[in-house]
């Protein structure tokens, strides 16, 4: 008490008075050297003295500021939790609330309230997930719940912040909802449909179809404009096409029930473009479906969404074939000048060739021959399949098979690369000659994949057509002068059409037995064509064991698969496949086996199973009634994968 009495005396004039003692010290000391010792060192000392005591004092002010700080942030921080506009609650690890603010004590009255309205596994599901923010839905009301930890010391307690963002949910689906889409719609063989039909009905069925489209586009509160006889564009929000998904497009079947005097249904193909920032993008997403759909064989409606995203629904009736061949001549006539400009010309099919594939090469390579001095034939693997044809063709002297590895060294911008039974890039036996190259020809009969080669200089690709083989059997038709062919190439081409027609028996039309006829004409031998397909002892032992073990699901679907290797899978898989059609009772196949390097699934039906449809759910392709995929799995879990599909599509 005493030193702080003395230095409230002394601090108001310390600064002067030192001046002065220092002077008077020096003055002492000019007459008494101890004596002005003495006096400095009490300069110092009080010097000292006052150091010590400011430094105390600022001490002493520092800790009651932070004492009066850390109260009034403790009193700004109960403020601020008791009056936010959040819902602030502090939970433990199972679930039980420690604290809550008023807002939150505003929506749940108490513990018991709140468990009503919230899942609590979901409460504790913040200690268990990487997620720090979850929407939670609490009646008709909708809150971003946000967690954070109360300190890095005590991870067992965590404070929920709730933010009720209803309205940004409503907005945000709103917004979703009513986004539009473009849609194009195409009448599928108008022009066949109007011509089978007595003039004086022509207009009634066209009219017919109208009105249904029209009450269709109605009931999607849709803008609908017809552009041309069989064309329209409709524009519709986003709500709607979420309907059209949910029910499949139930006008591809209503279409169906328009009575006409044709030989075959009235059917649409459906082209949307949805999710794209602009109209532009969203005319560009529809024009690519609607190719799609009609590249498929028609009857469908093909979903194309922002990012790539596409969706197939319908595709129930079996393509319709046409009777005009008027594009096959345009088709032949525009090979020949490829053919004629170009140095080389390399011809491959899909891997792991069939009897189609290795046909219709060999018959492209023999057009080929006629204008192009370096034609060859791209084979990796001889299978099962072809081993018998292939040594026939190569007996001939007249072809010339190379590596895909000697492709890409052969292969320069000017080279025409023709890719047969198959318009995917990946399935090629060379994809990256793909890129090689400024000139690409593609001649294929299965439907339309989204995976299709997109830059072809000419695309021939006819789903009506049996197999490739017989497009290339036109072609020749229609090559030069009527271009004769030799024996061994008509019987190639011949064996082409009777593997992907089971013997005349499916896919098969009028141009089918034409172009048969033809092959027949140029001195296709049958018996030898049959001997093509002879298989060897213990691989008709599989077959049979393979088709002992199969079982028939619901709704007439035959399963079957092999743990069993054999390089020959592809084969083995599709004829017990072709086999089990024939069993009573059996509408479609799935067979599965593994083959060199991954799983094969073959799959047919009679036509009321799509089953292209269910194995491009699995990375494959193909008909309405054959189709086939690789999976890299087990024969078994291919299956149940399959069966999966068909359960999610309500199949099963």
């Amino acid at each position: 008490m005493a030193s702080r009495l003395m230095h409230k005396i002394i601090e108001p004039y310390l600064k002067t008075d030192l001046v002065v003692m220092v002077f008077l010290s020096f003055c002492v000391l000019w007459f008494s050297l101890p004596a002005g010792l003495l006096c400095l060192l009490l300069v110092v000392a009080v010097q000292v003295y006052h150091g010590k005591y400011t430094k105390s004092k600022a001490l002493d002010q520092i800790d009651s500021y932070e004492e009066n700080l850390s109260a009034d942030r403790d009193e700004i921080s109960r403020a601020f939790t008791e009056n936010s506009p959040l819902l602030l609650s502090l939970i433990d690890m199972e679930g039980r609330l420690l604290w809550s603010n008023q807002r939150f004590h505003a929506v749940f009255d108490s513990e018991e309230v709140f468990y009503d309205k919230v899942d609590k596994n979901t409460i504790t599901g913040f200690f268990d997930k990487p997620e720090k923010q979850m929407l939670i839905p609490v009646e008709d009301r909708m809150y971003r719940v946000t967690a954070g930890v109360v300190n890095n010391y005590d991870r067992d307690k965590k404070m929920l912040f709730w933010a009720d963002v209803t309205g940004y949910q409503i907005v945000r689906e709103l917004f979703g909802a009513r986004r539009p889409c473009v849609a194009f719609i195409n009448i599928d063989n108008y022009d066949d449909l109007l011509a089978s039909s007595p003039s004086d009905e022509q207009s009634s069925i066209t009219a017919g179809i109208d009105r249904m489209i029209r009450s269709w586009a109605q009931t999607m509160d849709a803008a609908i404009s017809r552009t041309r006889s069989n064309r329209y564009v409709m524009l519709f929000d986003h709500q709607h096409l979420n309907a059209q998904v949910e029910d499949k497009f139930p006008i591809l079947n209503e279409i169906h029930q328009i009575e006409t005097k044709a030989d075959f249904p009235t059917s649409l193909s459906v082209g949307i473009g949805a999710g794209a920032r602009t109209f532009i993008d969203l005319q560009n997403h529809a024009s690519d479906a609607l190719d799609l759909a009609l590249g498929r064989g028609g009857d469908q409606a093909v979903v194309k969404r922002s990012g790539g995203d596409i969706e197939f629904y319908g595709g129930a009736l079996l393509t319709v074939e046409k009777r005009n061949k008027g594009k096959s001549r345009i088709v032949a006539h525009a090979l020949q000048q490829l053919f004629s400009a170009s140095d080389r010309v390399l011809v491959m099919g899909h891997t792991r060739p069939d009897m189609d594939s290795f046909g219709a090469a060999i018959g492209i390579c023999h057009m080929a021959k006629r204008f192009a001095a370096n034609v060859d034939i791209i084979l990796d693997d001889v299978g099962e399949a072809i081993e018998i044809v292939h040594e026939a063709a190569v007996s001939t002297g007249r072809f010339s098979f190379i590596t895909s590895q000697r492709a890409l060294e052969l292969a320069q911008r000017n080279t025409l690369v023709v890719v047969v039974d198959t318009h995917i890039g990946s399935l090629t036996e060379c994809p990256k000659l793909l890129g090689k190259t400024d000139k690409l020809v593609v001649i294929d009969h299965h439907r339309r994949s989204k995976e299709a080669i997109d830059n072809a200089t000419l695309a021939y690709m006819e789903v009506y057509a049996s197999s490739t083989s017989e497009l290339i059997t036109e072609l020749l038709q229609y090559s030069g002068d009527r271009l004769e062919i030799g024996k061994f190439e008509a019987e190639a081409l011949l064996a082409g059409i009777t593997v992907d027609t089971k013997n005349f028996t499916v896919n098969t039309g009028v141009r089918t037995f034409e172009a048969a006829s033809w092959l027949r004409r140029s001195g296709a031998d049958i018996a030898v064509v049959r001997s093509f397909f002879k298989m060897r002892l213990d691989f008709f032992q599989k077959k049979v064991s393979l088709i002992a073990s199969a079982e028939i699901l619901a709704n007439g679907v035959a399963v079957a698969y092999t743990k069993d290797f054999d390089p020959a899978m592809q084969v083995l898989t599709s004829q017990v496949a072709d086999e089990l059609l024939d069993m009573k009772g059996v509408q479609a196949a799935f067979v599965a086996g593994r083959g060199k390097a991954s799983t094969m699934i073959s799959g047919r039906s009679m036509g009321q199973v799509n089953v292209q449809m269910i194995l491009e759910k699995l990375g494959g392709g193909g008909h309405l009634t054959i189709a086939g995929a690789q999976l890299d799995a087990s024969p078994e879990e291919a299956i149940h994968q399959v069966v999966r599909v068909m359960r999610d599509m309500k199949m099963l």
